[in-house]
């Protein structure tokens, strides 16, 4: 959260306080909030990328909570990437606190958790592109398109299960680096049971609702895996840690400055001119 609450009484204070100057403050220091947010924004443009789209949008638009006091603040689902996620750190708890997660008949609580191999390649990590790389190969040996949407003898796009296959022998390991899988370096990325990352993959057709309401066919290649209750204590869905960003702390400290050094003085200058 950054919530920016600037004193201004004493600039005030040099003057009559006139309905001018007073104006002038509450613009400026409404037009720093806005350019808060559009300096938070363009950092976690810069320095994310698979979970890019998921801060963004928990970061929620510049609010006035009262007055001269504005609020810029970031969602719960979002915290974990502002504040960092301690190494070794077990998620299935967390996961399977989730309304998707279901009850099994031994009482155990799993869900399927899924993973998406054609996002923009700004929003994948190396090794996540490494394997999307991996997929397009596969696909070009198949003769499947990659980014065009697949049509039926009609000329309609085609929906549902399209197609499915495994990629058991790539892309290989290269470093223990996170998102580099558990298995051995030069052998394939692999979870922590042997089963390669690429195994099962499902490419589907369907409608998506877009921002303007239209509808609109688009392509998904996923791999699925199950997370249960029964697999604590047994090395998966372990997170390799993730340092905290800050692009709040930053904000405000950033924030500050540009009061003091630049609104400050242009605002001494008005309250000035005004006496």
């Amino acid at each position: 959260m950054v919530l920016l609450h600037v004193d201004v009484s004493e600039l005030l204070g040099l003057t009559n306080i006139k309905d001018n100057i007073d104006k002038a403050t509450k613009d400026a220091l409404r037009d720093l909030t806005h350019q808060t947010y559009g300096h938070i924004v363009e950092e976690v443009n810069a320095k994310l990328h698979s979970t890019r789209n998921k801060y963004l949008a928990e970061l929620k638009p510049p609010e006035e909570v009262s007055q001269d006091v504005w609020l810029i603040n970031l969602g719960e689902k979002a915290m974990w990437i502002e504040e960092g996620i301690e190494p070794n750190k077990e998620m299935i708890d967390d996961m399977l606190k989730s309304q998707k997660a279901k009850t099994a008949k031994d009482g155990s609580k799993y869900m399927v958790i899924p993973f998406k191999h054609n996002e923009k390649p700004q929003n994948m990590t190396p090794a996540q592109k490494s394997l999307q790389d991996t997929i397009k190969s596969e696909f070009k040996n198949r003769n499947i398109p990659y980014g065009n949407i697949e049509k039926d003898s009609a000329g309609q796009p085609k929906k549902g299960l399209l197609h499915s296959f495994d990629i058991k022998n790539a892309p290989i390991k290269t470093s223990n680096l996170p998102g580099q899988g558990k298995g051995p370096v030069g052998k394939v990325m692999q979870g922590p049971t042997g089963i390669p990352f690429l195994q099962g993959i499902r490419v589907y057709q369907k409608d998506v609702k877009m921002p303007d309401g239209k509808m609109k066919v688009q392509k998904a290649i996923m791999t699925f895996r199950v997370v249960s209750s029964k697999h604590k204590g047994t090395g998966r869905w372990v997170h390799p840690g993730l340092q905290p960003k800050n692009f709040l702390d930053e904000a405000v400290t950033w924030a500050l400055k540009q009061w003091e050094e630049k609104i400050q003085q242009k605002l001494s200058v008005a309250v000035a001119k005004s006496i």
